[in-house]
C-alpha cells in the first residue's frame, strides 16, 4: 500500500502533463501532501511488523482447543473441548443495520469465544476436528442472531 501511494502521486503528475484539462489546486495540494505521508506511516508500520513478528497459532488436541491470537488477550483462549457446546455464527441486528459477523465456539456454561479469519482460518475444519474428539458438538448453518431497538430484545439463542 505504500508503494501504491506513490503510484497515484506519479498518476497525478502523468496526468498534468498530458491530461486535457488542469488538475484543481486542492487536488493537486492534496495529493501530494497526503499520499506521500501515507506512504511513510506504512512504510514505518511495515518495518514495525518486519522487525516485531507475531505468530498466530490454533492448535486441537484431544483434550484441548487453543486459539494464541498475537497481540490480543480477547480473542486467545485455551479450553477442554469437552466443555464445547457448539461452533457458530453470530450476528447482531439493529435500528442501525446488521452489525459484523462473529464466528466461534459457545461453551457449555455459555461464554463465547471469537475465533478470527484474519489468518485465512477455516472454521468448518476446525469444527470437524473437534467433531471427532467431541461428537456433541454442532455447527448450525442457521446464523445465531441478537436484536436490540425499537420495541426488540432478543438476545443469542442458548
Amino acid at each position: 500500500m505504500a508503494l501504491f501511494c506513490w503510484v497515484y502521486v506519479a498518476a497525478l503528475f502523468v496526468y498534468e502533463k498530458f491530461g486535457a484539462q488542469p488538475v484543481p489546486e486542492g487536488l493537486y495540494l492534496a495529493v501530494v501532501t497526503a499520499f506521500p505521508l501515507a506512504s511513510v506511516i506504512l512504510f514505518l508500520i511495515g518495518r514495525w511488523h518486519l522487525r516485531n513478528p507475531a505468530t498466530y497459532r490454533a492448535i486441537i488436541t484431544d483434550k484441548q482447543f487453543m486459539v494464541e491470537y498475537p497481540g490480543s488477550e480477547q480473542w486467545s483462549f485455551c479450553v477442554n473441548v469437552g466443555d464445547i457446546k457448539r461452533f457458530e455464527n453470530r450476528q447482531t441486528l439493529s435500528h442501525a443495520g446488521r452489525g459484523i459477523p462473529q464466528h466461534g465456539i459457545l461453551m457449555k456454561d455459555g461464554s463465547f469465544h471469537h475465533i478470527t479469519m484474519n489468518y485465512g482460518n477455516n472454521i468448518r475444519k476446525m469444527y470437524k476436528a473437534v467433531k471427532q474428539v467431541n461428537p456433541e458438538v454442532t455447527f448450525p448453518y442457521r446464523v445465531n442472531q441478537k436484536a436490540r431497538g425499537l420495541g426488540l430484545d432478543k438476545d443469542y439463542d442458548n
